[in-house]
């Protein structure tokens, strides 16, 4: 297996000589991988092979490798990718695609597709996602394509500005909401998340973009002798219902991460997301839950500079909103 370059830097030319171990404390690297760096890692300077014990002076040229631990299979993926550096990978994640390997799915997910890309183009990284969506929604994916630069992103407390499209079900009143309902896990359920007094603490900011309404008609049965084609003998008859279906274009704003929170403050507020079956949306429109990841800015962890992303809505909600 190919190893992976963990860190590769000239040492300021200001710095007099250090050791190996104090160099490294200061990459905003874990003391897990320090540790591994230790025992396991490839180490030379100046392209000579060299030791934890191995003293560094200024202007030396550091690189130390390591086995990639993630061994997951290569799946070709068509990936729309939305930036990337030498430090990340964002992606905009379509449905249907989960994140890495699970017990049961070992191949094309996201995590197979993106050690592929790697491998197509010469990059010798691992996956390390910054955050997760679920597999049904899709949109923006951060992944950092190191430790290093995950742990960065964890050490900087980087705080991310998210916003979702979303589409619920039913006539969202037009004015700005804030929800503030604490999410838990539902008892009894190790997928279901709930609205709790005993959760974490979750806030969402909704704000209506534009509402829509389906025109339908529904053939039924229709066994009342008052209201059939043949009220003498009463019998059952054909009958076509005309129906209006309302949906709302919503944005929502999240400064908080808790799992499916944006499906269940919408569920709890009575306007599931269309297509969301687990927390009473229906299927009849959209086969999965109408939630896109549209945009993120943050600092970045290791340039420090501002980045706002942006991945366009997917052709199934579009199609919904039209």
């Amino acid at each position: 297996m190919k190893t992976a370059t963990i860190i590769d830097l000239i040492v300021d030319s200001d710095v007099h000589t250090q050791s190996m171990n104090h160099i490294i404390k200061q990459q905003h690297i874990s003391q897990r991988m320090r540790r591994r760096l230790r025992n396991e890692g490839i180490i030379t300077v100046n392209d000579e092979p060299a030791t934890w014990n191995t003293l560094v002076h200024g202007d030396d040229h550091l690189v130390m490798k390591l086995t990639p631990e993630q061994e997951f299979s290569l799946s070709p993926m068509d990936l729309d990718i939305v930036y990337e550096d030498e430090h990340i990978l964002v992606i905009n994640k379509a449905a249907g695609v989960l994140m890495h390997p699970t017990s049961t799915v070992r191949d094309h997910t996201l995590a197979n597709g993106v050690l592929h890309y790697y491998e197509k183009t010469n990059q010798y990284y691992d996956f390390h996602p910054v955050h997760r969506l679920d597999k049904d929604t899709s949109g923006i994916v951060i992944i950092a394509k190191t430790s290093v630069v995950q742990h960065a992103f964890n050490k900087k407390h980087t705080h991310f500005h998210k916003c979702y499209d979303a589409i619920v079900e039913g006539k969202l009143p037009s004015v700005p909401l804030t929800i503030n309902w604490p999410i838990g896990r539902k008892p009894g359920s190790i997928i279901e998340r709930c609205c709790t007094n005993e959760g974490k603490p979750a806030r969402t900011d909704i704000r209506v973009i534009k509402h829509t309404t389906i025109n339908g008609e529904n053939t039924i049965i229709d066994s009342n002798p008052l209201s059939n084609s043949n009220p003498i003998t009463g019998s059952e008859t054909m009958v076509n219902k005309k129906f209006k279906q309302h949906f709302t274009h919503v944005q929502c704003l999240l400064h908080t991460g808790r799992t499916h929170q944006i499906r269940v403050h919408l569920s709890q507020l009575g306007y599931p997301l269309a297509g969301d079956d687990l927390y009473g949306g229906h299927l009849d429109y959209i086969q999965r839950q109408a939630l896109h990841a549209a945009r993120v800015s943050f600092h970045h962890p290791m340039t420090n500079e501002w980045l706002e992303l942006s991945a366009a809505m997917p052709k199934d909600m579009k199609d919904l909103l039209q």
